[in-house]
């Protein structure tokens, strides 16, 4: 089951993702977290899920869609 996420790096960037639980193909594992490209910085970077209602005002109106 795949589902489109909210994933913020650690540089404070949020985007939106596909995170498929227990598996992944372009990204490293490391427990919650996974080391990957975050989309909307262009940098590596440890990714984790974000709930949507964590988000500030700022967040959600920036919220990057890449393809």
């Amino acid at each position: 089951m795949t589902a489109d996420t909210v994933i913020a790096c650690g540089k404070g960037h949020v985007f939106w993702g596909t995170w498929v639980p227990g598996a992944s193909v372009t990204t490293i594992r490391l427990g919650p977290r996974r080391l990957g490209m975050c989309k909307a910085g262009r940098h590596l970077s440890l990714l984790r899920r974000v709930d949507e209602s964590e988000l500030t005002a700022e967040q959600r109106t920036t919220l990057f869609d890449a393809p």
